[in-house]
């Protein structure tokens, strides 16, 4: 049966331990983002994430993006960490900032896509529970707990998974409206340079720019 859990500053840290030792067993927890409830399990637990695919209806081949709890990670999960990237999670991590990154080869994982991905997309949340647990856990795979081609679930309750698939429910209460998170890659993968915004969300162009002024808007005949 699972555990479920109404978050407030006293029980935070039990909470947290105990959403800790379920996603280390293999578990799937319910935890808050900014702008919705996310399913997360431990990013090398291939099981775990299938279970969540399942659990959303995902079409074949879908990966889930990596919560991490610092960007200090990435230096063993992707080969193209550089200085350009770094200024962008500088600036806007935690927050509403999504960065697809080349995966280190050595890296044993299954985001959904069978390992036919050369990339991942990741970010750190402002969200402060979800944050401290991917920091003592390590990388989460994290999908919006919604069935595929829907919006979030910004109550727990409409969280549509059986009791019996999800370990532990950490319950924040209702999450406000926002936007979705702005999303950035690279224009050819393992290249230097060549950072474009892909998804406009709750970072502007501008404010990338401002950071990294080389960085462009994919052409909207390319997104097509």
């Amino acid at each position: 049966m699972s555990i479920y859990l109404t978050l407030d500053d006293a029980n935070f840290d039990d909470a947290l331990l105990q959403a800790i030792d379920l996603i280390n067993a293999g578990g799937i927890a319910v935890v808050a983002a900014e702008h919705g409830y996310f399913y997360v399990a431990n990013a090398f637990n291939h099981e775990a994430l299938r279970q969540i695919h399942i659990l959303r209806g995902d079409p074949a081949y879908t990966a889930s993006q990596v919560i991490i709890g610092s960007s200090e990670v990435l230096t063993g999960l992707a080969t193209d960490y550089d200085q350009e990237v770094k200024a962008l999670t500088d600036a806007f991590w935690p927050g509403l900032l999504t960065i697809q990154f080349m995966t280190n080869p050595g890296l044993s994982w299954d985001l959904g896509d069978a390992g036919t991905l050369s990339e991942f997309a990741a970010r750190v949340p402002a969200q402060r529970f979800l944050r401290s647990l991917a920091l003592k856990t390590g990388p989460l795979a994290a999908a919006s707990a919604a069935i595929f081609g829907t919006g979030p679930s910004r109550e727990i309750q409409f969280v549509p998974a059986h009791e019996s698939s999800i370990a532990i429910y950490i319950d924040e209460g209702a999450l406000p409206e926002g936007p979705a998170s702005s999303l950035v890659h690279r224009r050819t993968l393992g290249k230097p340079g060549g950072l474009e915004l892909i998804r406009v969300g709750a970072i502007s162009l501008e404010e990338l720019q401002a950071i990294v002024p080389t960085l462009t808007l994919l052409a909207l005949d390319e997104a097509r």
